[in-house]
């Protein structure tokens, strides 16, 4: 499976800084977007939160089979840098 990465960069209110990648197929990446608000709602960090972030495309990759399941099941993989 492709997968594409977006690279995600998020500044919080309070000052935190969260990095990560959303990993999606070709069917998902009109949703990266929402995908990156699930996983920081998921870190309890909701949008009315974030000071300033930015989520752009990065490359694609072939996924490893922990990444496929997860795209698979969800529709999305995290790696959290």
């Amino acid at each position: 499976m492709n997968v594409h990465v977006y690279d995600t960069h998020v500044y919080t209110i309070a000052g935190e800084y969260i990095h990560f990648d959303v990993l999606v197929d070709d069917h998902n990446k009109d949703k990266v977007q929402q995908f990156a608000e699930t996983y920081l709602n998921s870190l309890g960090v909701s949008v009315d939160r974030i000071k300033q972030g930015h989520c752009n495309f990065c490359h694609s990759e072939s996924a490893n089979p922990e990444v496929q399941l997860q795209i698979e099941q969800h529709g999305y993989s995290i790696i959290r840098l």
